[in-house]
């Protein structure tokens, strides 16, 4: 069934006397064959439906599971046993000369087999083949995917390409309907190679249909040091305005771009095609999803292939080796049985995210859920390794050696101060000597056994130095072991101290959290509602917990809307920042 033709659908009409030809069985074979692809396309979607993992099983040799996949006109591509295959023997190697990464790719193919002859054919056409075999072809490309094509086929909407670069790859997409006051979510795909340094971005522009502080959404990411993954989704939750039928865009005024790698750094300012109607209520919403909902729309992404796996390359000498394989790299998935593709009720999408924190922080977790689609977004805080800051100090001193017999001696400094003051300090010592072979000053760090040899003409003194360190008063004393004969009366003994301190009170003071809280005084008639307004300082991290300190004394939510109770009185207000809970606000109502 190599046909990507749908329509017009046709059958045989069969009655008493018809003849039948090779065309009318053609007919019969392509009605059940595109009905049933058809039926595969809008019901399961595309992607792997089991198996068809991918490992390496040494450095050139791709191990590819027996499994299944739909492809994006709905065919079935069967891989019926375990595949071995070296990337020379994959079509496509050839074109990965110079390239960082390729991808491992999987289509559908049929081939004609058993060559038969065709008695009573016409002049020229007597050689034909019995059987259509349907298969697969597996090849390597060096090309990333269209990506804005390959997000949509699989049901993603406003899709646009941010940044794109050798190291680099951003990409956004956004619901295109959304109802008003409900919870929603950007996402962020990032893919990047396994060297790639830490990526940070971040997204800002004025908006308007999106609760923020100031009118504007700003979308930021920083990525821990302990990321491993190629390809991943970053999800930014968010929460639209109570507004009815309003069209909008996500930046209708254009927004600031900004990625950080390392020591690269990129701005730009971008106009970012994102069509979002904002509807009044969960009923409206459906209905602009259906209407929406046509045929073509499933029918996305016909010459997409599935990208089983993405393959970090080594180039040598000696050919091209495989490093790291990531499987799956753009989710090309049929969901399973008990997984949900577009939400609704009963059904329950778990997605997760891990943003870094500083090390001193708590770790903590945010969860977001969307009704609307059954989706619930878990963000991990996790904390980043502990930072030192190392106080140096080095310095020399020189030992007297006693006269007479040296060998198996010892000799002793006075008690010094290292200068680090008091406390646990690391010290390492060196022993100065004159190099004969090169007539320079040289330090011995270490064994001076380890240079004893006929080839080598080093002679560096045999002895061994130690410390004795005293915390409390910040001194210490240096001893040598002189295991033979040293030339001259004196050694000089240098010495490297170091002292590790935790920077948790210096970065605390740099990054110390305030929270004020606005109105502070407000008038409200019973049962009126009032919105507060809160600002973090000194953390990215800029949540409130809000809360009213008064038993009765009215309600307030997330957002910080508060609603009056029935009984006048005078009531407070509290806001806890989610950064530093020791860190709180106050507010007053009097409800007259």
């Amino acid at each position: 069934m190599n046909n990507a033709n749908y329509f017009p659908f046709e059958r045989n009409r069969y009655f008493y006397g018809k003849l039948l030809t090779v065309r009318d069985f053609e007919v019969e074979q392509r009605y059940h064959c595109t009905k049933r692809a058809l039926l595969n396309r809008l019901v399961h979607g595309a992607g792997v439906v089991c198996g068809l993992g991918v490992t390496a099983s040494d450095e050139s040799t791709l191990m590819i599971e027996s499994g299944m996949a739909l492809d994006y006109q709905g065919r079935e591509i069967v891989v019926p046993e375990t595949l071995f295959r070296k990337l020379q023997m994959l079509e496509g190697q050839e074109t990965l000369t110079g390239s960082k990464d390729a991808y491992l790719c999987l289509t559908y193919a049929e081939e004609d087999v058993e060559p038969v002859n065709a008695t009573g054919a016409e002049v020229g056409a007597q050689r034909q083949f019995d059987l259509t075999r349907e298969g697969y072809r597996l090849f390597l490309t060096p090309e990333p995917p269209a990506y804005q094509s390959l997000l949509e086929a699989a049901g993603r909407e406003n899709v646009s390409v941010l940044y794109q670069s050798e190291d680099l790859i951003l990409v956004l997409s956004l619901p295109s309907v959304l109802c008003a006051g409900e919870e929603f979510q950007a996402q962020m795909l990032v893919v990047k190679h396994e060297k790639t340094p830490p990526v940070q971005f971040s997204l800002e522009g004025e908006n308007s249909f999106v609760e923020s502080e100031n009118g504007r959404v700003r979308l930021e990411y920083r990525e821990s040091r302990e990321e491993q993954r190629c390809v991943y989704t970053v999800e930014f939750p968010m929460r639209a305005k109570a507004l009815s039928d309003v069209d909008s865009q996500l930046f209708p005024n254009g927004c600031e771009l900004n990625v950080e790698l390392g020591s690269h750094h990129y701005k730009n300012y971008l106009t970012v095609e994102t069509a979002v109607r904002l509807c009044r209520d969960g009923e409206s919403a459906r209905l602009r999803r259906r209407q929406m909902d046509d045929l073509s729309r499933h029918l996305r992404g016909r010459d997409v292939p599935l990208y089983l796996a993405k393959l970090e390359l080594i180039h040598s000498a000696g050919g091209v080796f495989v490093g790291t394989v990531t499987n799956l790299p753009f989710q090309q998935q049929v969901a399973g049985e008990g997984e949900s593709k577009g939400g609704g009720a009963g059904e329950l999408t778990v997605t997760t995210s891990v943003r870094s924190l500083e090390y001193w922080q708590k770790p903590d977790v945010k969860a977001v859920y969307q009704p609307s689609t059954g989706g619930l977004h878990l963000n991990f805080g996790i904390p980043s390794p502990e930072q030192y800051d190392y106080a140096v100090a080095h310095g020399t001193v020189e030992l007297t050696l006693p006269g007479g017999i040296r060998v198996n001696s010892r000799v002793f400094s006075e008690e010094i101060a290292h200068g680090l003051g008091s406390g646990a300090v690391d010290v390492r010592l060196s022993l100065e000597f004159a190099d004969g072979t090169t007539g320079e000053t040289a330090l011995l760090c270490g064994n001076s056994e380890v240079f004893k040899s006929k080839t080598l003409k080093i002679a560096p003194p045999w002895a061994e130095a130690a410390a004795v360190v005293y915390p409390e008063r910040g001194t210490m004393r240096i001893g040598l072991w002189i295991h033979d004969t040293i030339d001259g009366n004196l050694v000089r003994v240098h010495y490297f101290a170091q002292k590790p301190e935790r920077d948790t009170s210096r970065i605390l003071s740099q990054r110390r959290v305030s929270l004020t809280v606005t109105p502070e005084f407000s008038r409200l008639s019973r049962r009126g509602k009032l919105q507060f307004q809160a600002d973090v300082v000194g953390s990215e991290d800029k949540s409130v917990v809000w809360s009213v300190r008064e038993e009765n004394g009215g309600a307030i939510d997330r957002n910080g809307l508060y609603q009056a109770p029935e009984l006048p009185g005078t009531y407070e207000i509290v806001a806890v920042a989610g950064a530093d809970e020791t860190v709180s606000a106050s507010a007053f109502v009097i409800v007259e």
